[in-house]
């Protein structure tokens, strides 16, 4: 649904870049998505939320937490290294 491309063909793009795998995306979407459409997700994103099953600052809370869980494995792993 954007104008360029749709998000699946935007998520398979940042995944042909090895120095951009490591950044989550995060998918939110009015789509019902299909086992088809999920298959064609898995391995490119972080999360899928739904813009119907929330408020507005619900929706910003779970992104919130999505990006503050990716800091810090991120965080978690460059320590390790």
């Amino acid at each position: 649904m954007m104008p360029e491309m749709d998000g699946f063909e935007f998520a398979e793009r940042m995944h042909l870049h090895p120095e951009w795998r490591s950044i989550p995306l995060v998918v939110v979407t009015a789509m019902d998505l299909n086992a088809e459409d999920r298959r064609r997700l898995n391995g490119y994103v972080e999360t899928v939320l739904h813009k119907g099953t929330s408020t507005r600052e619900a929706l910003l809370d779970q992104v919130r937490s999505v990006v503050s869980d990716c800091l810090a494995r991120c965080n978690s792993k460059a320590v390790l290294h």
